[in-house]
């Protein structure tokens, strides 16, 4: 069994998964939305507002542990069990808005989470991006990419490059969704190799991704699956 390892070749979808040690998501929201963030399953995860102080947290207390620093209105979180990956739902109040949070448990070390209230996309967003909450925003992504559908109000490329990442094996960046604030990535990964390969999601998580789909976790020689990220659309896309 061959583990995939990341090569220090130059790629865009390391340099936007790679995770360092204590990984930072900057999360923009206004009043009344509900957006999606990503914390540790076994260490505390750092959440503030960037230009005030969290005055109140709602949740049910039973789905996690909670610490407040009343000097600089911010909280350390983390799920009651180790183990638990059921996303845990939080109300975030500070001086000028209140803020539902989706926390997704997932194994990696120490996240901050920086809330950045009022942001006005510079673009304007695509009917998919309108619809609504993020969680259900991600679910419409994903379900036209694992169609290939093509959303008229979405930029679609289909850039076909192919990356050596790992000995034995292949990625090829078959399809690209842009809309103003996010991007959808379809790839093609393949065992070229003689040795089975065995992959994990959560290695491909950092700030700024939100989702990521295999179909296949683990791969035999001459077998490939479709790799499905979603993430935040950045300024050189």
């Amino acid at each position: 069994m061959t583990l995939l390892k990341p090569s220090l070749a130059l790629l865009p979808l390391l340099l936007a998964l790679s995770k360092p040690a204590c990984a930072l998501q900057i999360l923009d929201a206004r009043d009344g939305e509900t957006v999606f963030g990503k914390i540790s399953q076994k260490e505390v995860t750092r959440i503030s507002f960037e230009r005030s102080r969290i005055r109140k947290v709602t949740g049910n207390a039973g789905e996690f542990v909670l610490d407040k620093d009343e000097e600089k209105g911010q909280i350390f979180i983390r799920p009651a069990s180790a183990e638990s990956t059921k996303p845990i739902n939080l109300f975030l109040s500070s001086e000028r808005s209140t803020v539902a949070l989706l926390l997704q448990p997932v194994d990696t070390p120490s996240e901050s989470i920086v809330i950045r209230e009022g942001r006005v996309p510079l673009n304007a967003a695509t009917r998919m991006e309108r619809s609504g909450l993020h969680v259900r925003t991600i679910k419409n992504l994903l379900l036209a990419m694992a169609g290939d559908a093509l959303p008229e109000d979405m930029e679609v490329r289909e850039p076909g490059q192919q990356f050596a990442l790992w000995p034995g094996a292949r990625l090829t960046l078959q399809r690209a969704w842009l809309g103003a604030g996010i991007v959808g990535e379809k790839y093609l990964l393949a065992n070229i190799g003689r040795s089975d390969l065995r992959l994990a999601e959560r290695e491909l998580y950092k700030p700024g991704v939100m989702a990521v789909s295999l179909e296949q976790s683990s791969l035999r020689p001459g077998e490939a699956t479709n790799l499905f990220v979603i993430r935040e659309r950045r300024a050189d896309d």
